[in-house]
């Protein structure tokens, strides 16, 4: 746009000059005007080519006022040339950079085409890599596996054979034993023979005469406590079959020091051996005291074994010292007698309550305690002091557990 408006410019001013100028030379030539001398028409024609310059003049002038690509063309042509060769010695150097560049461009696209076949290569090799390394890693763990279980075994084996190489010594001293055993054992064959004998000759008097002995008194009654002992809990099984088996011999002795028998190796006592093993089986398994009654299975007279048998029972504590186990307000009368029948009335009742608690009791009596013909006497004055009601109180003198006996003291006091 702003091209435009110039070239219609300098048209307007071209024309407009040329129009002056040729005014002015008609008016010069018909006036017949002369400049320096010169004749009209030469002075016409000086006119004309002044008008021409005049034209050219302007329309320079009005170019390079107004077109900076005009001043450069008229008046820096040469630096403009010089710029225009350094940059195209400039466009030629980046021209070969161009090139080297599209060279080491194609050049790495190549490479990095080679690089991406390796890659793909690689990757390849790596995945296949990988499976085995997986299958490698599972194979290295399952040997792993059994490498530790071979180890496991072989420690096991090494203990097995040391245990085994002590075993072997101690057999070896065992059989060392056994022989010096066996020859003892030997030595007493004769003497156990003779033994037996003897005890098979009893067997048969016994047998023999026990149809006069069944005829005889009863030694002992069926349900008869013979021995009452208490083995604590919470032992092993060989303690408490050792404690066990103590108790029977005990209760042995006792029954032959009964009978006056004088060779304390004869067995009076018989107990079942399933008896013997589910008494030892249920008291190895608490942790209480457990009372063991041995009585007699049946009445046994003079000369027959005797068949006992095995009761447990918990020992509980069932009183502590100085508790009161019964009171009582009792009507005494006004007689010795009455106040001793008071008594014996208030002590019946004591062991009840007792037994109640659970003390156990006397299987053929049925009483759970004892006390003194003294203390018994004692009371019954304390209470023949009293006419009318009393209150009588029993209470423990010391802690009692279910095996008992229960021993108390009665106190006696006026109700009126």
């Amino acid at each position: 746009m702003y091209g435009i408006v110039l070239i219609a410019v300098l048209t307007v001013m071209g024309g407009a000059i040329a129009y002056i100028g040729d005014k002015l030379g008609t008016k010069v030539g018909k006036r017949k005007l002369s400049i320096f001398g010169l004749r009209p028409k030469h002075t016409s024609i000086i006119v004309t080519i002044i008008t021409g310059i005049l034209i050219a003049s302007s329309t320079l002038g009005v170019l390079t006022l107004t077109s900076r690509d005009v001043r450069t063309a008229l008046f820096g042509m040469k630096a403009l040339k010089a710029e225009l060769a350094s940059l195209s010695h400039e466009v030629t150097v980046k021209n070969t950079e161009l090139e080297n560049s599209r060279a080491e461009l194609e050049a790495k696209i190549a490479e990095y085409a080679t690089l991406n076949t390796k890659i793909r290569e690689t990757s390849a090799k790596l995945s296949e890599i990988t499976a085995e390394l997986s299958a490698v890693s599972a194979e290295r763990d399952r040997t792993a596996a059994a490498l530790q279980q071979v180890q496991s075994d072989y420690s096991m084996a090494r203990n097995d054979l040391e245990k085994s190489k002590l075993q072997i010594s101690q057999l070896q001293t065992t059989k060392q034993d056994l022989d010096t055993r066996v020859a003892a054992l030997n030595e007493a064959k004769t003497t156990l023979q003779n033994d037996v004998n003897r005890l098979n000759d009893l067997t048969a008097k016994l047998n023999k005469g026990i149809q006069v002995v069944r005829e005889g008194d009863i030694i002992y009654r069926a349900g008869e406590v013979l021995t009452t002992t208490i083995i604590h809990g919470g032992q092993s099984p060989q303690e408490v079959h050792d404690a066990l088996t103590g108790s029977i011999i005990n209760t042995n002795q006792l029954i032959l020091n009964k009978l006056g028998i004088e060779d304390k190796k004869t067995e009076a006592l018989w107990i079942a051996q399933s008896d013997f093993d589910q008494s030892a089986n249920i008291i190895a398994n608490t942790q209480q005291d457990i009372i063991v009654r041995i009585s007699a299975a049946g009445n046994i007279v003079y000369g027959e074994p005797v068949i006992g048998r095995i009761e447990l029972f918990a020992n509980n504590r069932i009183y502590d010292e100085g508790a009161v186990v019964h009171t009582e307000v009792m009507d005494v009368g006004r007689t010795a007698q009455s106040a001793e029948e008071t008594v014996i009335a208030f002590l019946q009742k004591v062991n009840a309550e007792a037994t109640k608690q659970g003390i156990l009791p006397d299987p053929i009596q049925g009483t759970v305690g004892v006390m003194s013909g003294a203390q018994l006497y004692d009371t019954i004055n304390r209470v023949n002091r009293y006419y009318g009601k009393v209150q009588l109180t029993a209470v423990a003198k010391d802690d009692v557990y279910a095996a008992g006996p229960l021993k108390i003291d009665i106190q006696v006091k006026s109700a009126q």
